[in-house]
């Protein structure tokens, strides 16, 4: 039988999908606006079922659809597209300082005083 061979497991996060803070955008503005799902949809000319999908992340809505439903919220497009962008650019800062934070621990973690080495620890 052959060798298993184990690899190293790096940290994996995955990337952020454009349907995911698109849906996070569109939930939050309805939230903050204070409006139902089915009020939202309904203007927009879509089913509310559609809707929740879209702001769940699960489907990705045509531009069309997506552009009747920011004018539902009152919105414009580009604005909706600079709040996606700013979202997702704020979350690879995060990421990014997360994966520096993790390395950073890993090698404090690593370090191992050779035997028999003496240390002065002082407070």
């Amino acid at each position: 039988m052959g060798k298993v061979v184990e690899f190293p497991r790096t940290p994996r996060t995955a990337k952020p999908l454009w349907r995911n803070e698109l849906g996070e955008v569109l939930r939050g503005e309805r939230l903050a606006q204070e409006r139902i799902l089915t009020e939202v949809a309904g203007t927009a000319g879509v089913s509310p079922q559609y809707l929740s999908e879209i702001e769940r992340g699960r489907k990705e809505p045509s531009s069309e659809v997506l552009g009747a439903v920011t004018e539902a919220l009152g919105l414009e497009l580009v604005e909706v597209v600079h709040r996606v962008a700013d979202s997702l650019r704020a979350r690879r800062e995060l990421e990014r300082r997360e994966a520096e934070r993790r390395e950073r621990l890993e090698r404090e973690v690593s370090f191992t005083p050779a035997r028999g080495s003496a240390y002065l620890l002082a407070a």
